[in-house]
């Protein structure tokens, strides 16, 4: 599998943002795939609808294909809005001649799902003539399955026939989908394997611009990364529903959430906090919504249990005094707290407090006695702490790692630390002295 797979997107463009190459780029990315572009069209649109286009010359289109095949070629290949029998032709000479048995998703848009036309003329022709003998995936919506089968499809027994007749036509795989079904919306996919359906759900009212670009790049991008036709459309789906959870109203229109919105953010955020609670339910890929205890989807009500982050805290005592570090880097940032850090995978707490202590401090412990446990909540989330007073240790304290400070500070003078977990150790520390004296 591809741990990148680069896809070359071929399409319209959209002002809105929320569909055409815009869509498609967007997707791509979200899925750890890199887009690289080809415009076919400028359009004039909004989330409300398409007002005007303008075509790109047949030979551009071809130029900017091959330019980014000289570049390498890509892992796949995606094209969307076309416009004339001349650019579908030039698109299909350059993928038969250079990208030959790469996979391709074929979107054959010739109506916008606002219902506006994006074509200059009749497209179906050309495209099963040019284009679905090339063609991995092909993702027709009801009219465009319509269009080629010449039949009504408007129901499941006919999306069903319909996508069976288009992958005679040449196609390895066909989805028909079915998004503007009455009742809830159904997709299926026909393949040499026979027929899948997925089955879905009205997850917000009325139209959202961008579906269909955002299914089919997303399917290009998962098929280049090596799932199969099957997989690629199931996690397709799953991505898409998220997308369509997160979405949100402009004046005319709804557009999809295809990233994670900026907030809310924790209180007292330095920014640079990589761990956050997930946006879409594993189960279904509705929203997590904030609640307490723990998070739950706001579709099929799953209760997201999030494990907290195991890290340790270290303790080193002398004559009075702890040792304290001073972090070099976020959270918490030029602030002090008590060595330690987080519990890398495979370790047990022991054997990552020798690590931190010998990574923040360049000191080699000889005993460690876990004297305590606690939680802290910071800007990574949950944590869970082993607290470790190192007994014994050799070599002299050399700042390390992401602390740019060490010194030495009298345990009834220690200031307020970065974390409330570790103001907590210090007063524990304060604590036992008073009542059993200096130590």
């Amino acid at each position: 599998m591809n741990s990148r797979p680069v896809i070359l997107l071929t399409g319209g463009t959209d002002p809105s943002g929320g569909a055409g190459l815009a869509a498609d780029i967007k997707s791509c990315s979200a899925l750890g795939g890199h887009g690289c572009i080809c415009v076919t069209a400028v359009t004039v649109q909004n989330s409300g609808g398409v007002d005007s286009w303008i075509p790109v010359p047949p030979h551009t289109i071809a130029d900017q294909m091959n330019a980014t095949c000289n570049d390498g070629l890509p892992d796949g290949i995606k094209t969307g809005m076309l416009g004339s029998q001349a650019a579908v032709k030039a698109v299909a000479d350059v993928i038969s001649k250079r990208l030959n048995g790469i996979p391709y998703v074929l979107d054959p848009v010739m109506v916008a799902g606002s219902g506006d036309g994006l074509a200059e003329e009749s497209l179906e022709t050309a495209i099963r003539e040019y284009l679905l003998p090339l063609a991995t995936l092909v993702t027709p919506n009801l009219d465009e399955a319509e269009a080629f089968t010449g039949k009504p499809v408007r129901d499941r027994t006919a999306m069903e026939k319909a996508a069976l007749e288009i992958r005679a036509m040449g196609a390895e795989s066909v989805l028909v989908k079915g998004g503007h079904l009455e009742g809830e919306p159904a997709d299926v996919l026909a393949t040499s394997a026979g027929i899948t359906w997925f089955q879905g759900s009205r997850i917000i009212p009325g139209k959202v611009h961008g579906t269909g670009c955002t299914l089919a790049s997303s399917c290009a991008t998962l098929l280049a990364a090596g799932y199969t036709p099957e997989k690629a459309v199931s996690k397709a789906l799953v991505y898409l529903r998220g997308a369509i959870a997160g979405s949100f109203k402009r004046e005319l229109g709804t557009l999809l959430g295809h990233f994670p919105a900026i907030g809310p953010l924790p209180e007292n955020t330095d920014s640079s906090a990589f761990y956050r609670t997930p946006r879409f339910c594993p189960a279904c890929a509705g929203e997590l919504v904030k609640a307490e205890p723990h998070p739950i989807c706001s579709r099929c009500g799953l209760i997201f249990y999030r494990n907290p982050l195991p890290a340790v805290v270290l303790v080193l005592k002398k004559n009075g005094k702890v040792l304290l570090a001073r972090r070099a880097a976020a959270p918490a940032k030029g602030e002090l707290g008590l060595p330690g850090g987080f519990i890398d995978l495979g370790e047990g707490p022991e054997t990552a407090a020798r690590r931190e202590l010998m990574e923040e401090t360049k000191l080699t412990g000889d005993s460690f006695e876990l004297i305590g446990t606690d939680a802290d909540h910071t800007d990574y989330g949950s944590i869970v702490l082993y607290i470790y007073e190192v007994v014994n240790w050799r070599g002299t304290p050399e700042a390390s790692d992401d602390v740019s400070e060490l010194l030495w500070k009298e345990i009834e003078n220690v200031p307020q630390l970065a974390f409330p977990a570790h103001d907590r150790v210090i007063d524990k520390m304060k604590d036992e002295r008073s009542h059993y004296g200096t130590g």
